[in-house]
């Protein structure tokens, strides 16, 4: 027969005497006792607290070190932990309504307890073995080395020590509530005044943080990155060609490009090494670019761009790209490079600087510029375009990488607008808001994938998750429109919905770099591609947010150029292009 509740837990109940007086023992050692006491937990709060380490485990789209690892996991616990002390509150409270002549028995709570701690060990070492086993099998994907055994042992002490620090935070502000509580008990009702005293504590806690270190930290971050945006790298010198902003009769100063824009202009080829490598006849390339510094609003940055580009001649080129940068006014020197070797230096780029800012922190601090400068850049060069001879103008193509995706697609209403003024768009790992991709995937040919949806059969629109999933061309008329985004890029998946319900990308089939254990859990998936955005462009080539050679390719099916290439030169410039260092805000995002 089986065996009754009572039998099966003699075992544990014949230890409770035991487990006890240790835990007496060690309460009365000078150190630890105040310690046992101060870390007595709240049951709920300790359940749901292990699941969420437990989560915190399992695969994301990213192998981590152990350390990052450590820090994920102790913030998702302390998440986990309020999250279960909040329910854990709610359900005593109306199960003393409803029972209050039952309250639970100590030797009730004492079994729950142990069988938690025997059941809660056993899970939190069976993750801890799992999540090795999963970042072998992740970095081995990746091609990325995988820590070493001890380091799973590091993460469980590091990310209880993190767990403790925020448990001690939340345990100083529940002191200030009940030390406030018991003053207003002396004129209120009790109930009243432990709702007041924890209104008045929830509403100090929101002041301060968005009345005073919220704006504190974004001033503070705003003149850190204001002072790097000064810096010049060793090694950079101002363009001796006159087809570069900043260089001879330039309208723009060399130091007013602002560090990113003295990067992008410095490093681009020149007509000598473009022909030195396709052995064709060559032009030095255009690049255009306006820094912060020297105008006051994005349309006057923008109008100074246009005069700028006229100047050097861009727009008597075969193509003219109109990017968008990123938050600190990044542009992507891989996607520079490759379409103005593939064009033999027939190009015209052109960008301004709308933020000193890395991307996340522009997005925190007014998300809306990007938009402002993309629509302001597009529309004035699009305007300026238009007055040119109709068998003249170059091929007129917009790009944007990452942030710089989303600014990029605002100057345009929809896809009918978009096509019926450019010749084309390239848009590299674009976030989950990028407008037009959300109006595309949303509206997407019934039975197709989120993650590489296949709009109106591909007539213009195109998605594309790089080498590792060739894409045949056939059919896709001009102008086309491609987003080139990563199964396990995190900034093209990342989004708040992720805190409560499940994407159809995580129902579908993963990619060929994605874990076929990747599950979502409600919280713990949102915190891990979070923490996943972070290191993003860090991972190698053709994985995540790096995307490098593979912007070869992607020109090669938006803007063409009209002679074929051989396929050893196209390889040496795929492998070129992979060289660079992409040292860029990108790397979060």
């Amino acid at each position: 027969m089986m065996a009754t509740l009572a039998e099966r837990t003699a075992p544990i109940r014949r230890r409770l005497p035991a487990v006890q007086q240790t835990l007496d023992a060690v309460r009365r050692v000078p150190v630890l006792g105040p310690v046992i006491s101060w870390l007595r937990l709240d049951f709920a709060g300790s359940v749901v607290g292990t699941f969420f380490f437990c989560w915190s485990l399992t695969p994301s789209l990213l192998p981590r070190t152990w350390y990052y690892q450590a820090l994920v996991t102790g913030v998702t616990a302390a998440i986990g932990y309020a999250v279960g002390v909040v329910f854990g509150t709610l359900i005593r409270f109306v199960y003393r309504r409803v029972r209050k002549d039952h309250p639970l028995s100590r030797r009730t709570v004492r079994i729950a307890w142990a069988s938690f701690g025997v059941v809660g060990t056993g899970a939190a070492t069976w993750y801890l073995f799992g999540s090795a086993r999963w970042q072998s099998d992740l970095r081995e994907l990746m091609d990325v080395d995988s820590p070493r055994l001890i380091h799973y042992v590091l993460i469980l002490l590091i990310s209880f020590v993190i767990f403790a620090g925020f448990l001690a935070v939340a345990r100083l502000l529940r002191g200030i509530s009940r030390w406030l509580g018991r003053h207003l008990a002396r004129w209120v009702p009790i109930p009243v005044a432990v709702v007041t005293s924890g209104l008045m504590v929830a509403a100090i806690v929101i002041w301060s943080w968005t009345g005073l270190f919220y704006p504190w930290l974004l001033g503070a971050a705003n003149n850190a990155f204001a002072a790097i945006n000064q810096e010049t790298v060793a090694g950079e010198s101002p363009p001796t060609i006159t087809t570069h902003a900043g260089g001879p009769g330039s309208l723009v100063t060399w130091d007013s490009l602002g560090r990113k824009g003295r990067e992008f202009i410095s490093d681009g080829p020149t007509a000598v090494d473009i022909e030195a490598f396709s052995g064709r006849p060559a032009l030095d390339p255009v690049r255009t670019y306006v820094g912060m510094d020297s105008a006051e609003t994005s349309a006057g940055l923008a109008s100074l761009a246009v005069r700028e580009l006229e100047r050097a001649g861009g727009f008597q080129r075969e193509v003219l790209v109109v990017v968008t940068a990123t938050g600190t006014g990044w542009v992507d020197e891989a996607a520079a490079d490759a379409i103005e070797y593939l064009h033999n230096g027939d190009t015209a780029i052109v960008s301004i600087q709308y933020s000193y800012l890395p991307s996340w922190l522009s997005f925190l601090a007014d998300h809306e510029q990007v938009d402002i400068a993309g629509q302001e850049l597009f529309d004035a060069v699009y305007q300026r375009w238009l007055r040119l001879p109709e068998d003249s103008r170059p091929q007129l193509v917009v790009y944007g990488e990452s942030f710089g995706a989303v600014g990029s697609a605002a100057a345009f209403d929809d896809l009918d607008d978009l096509v019926s003024k450019v010749d084309g768009a390239l848009w590299v790992g674009p976030p989950e808001w990028h407008p037009m991709r959300q109006e595309l995937t949303a509206n997407r040919d019934p039975g197709t994938p989120e993650r590489l949806p296949v709009y109106q059969g591909g007539e213009t629109v195109r998605f594309w998750g790089g080498w590792q999933e060739p894409m045949d061309v056939e059919g896709w008329r001009q102008p086309r429109v491609l987003f080139l985004q990563h199964a396990s890029d995190p900034v093209s998946f990342w989004s708040p919905e992720l805190i409560w319900s499940q994407p159809d990308w995580m129902r579908e089939p993963p990619g060929p770099d994605v874990l076929p254990d990747l599950n979502w859990y409600p919280f713990v998936t949102f915190w891990q591609l979070t923490a996943d955005m972070a290191v993003s462009a860090l991972m190698p080539e053709g994985h995540a947010h790096n995307y490098g050679g593979e912007l070869v390719d992607a020109w090669l099916m938006v803007a063409p150029p009209d002679h074929d290439w051989r396929a050893e030169k196209l390889e040496e410039l795929r492998e070129m292009v992979q060289s660079f260092d992409h040292e860029d805000d990108s790397r979060l995002w």
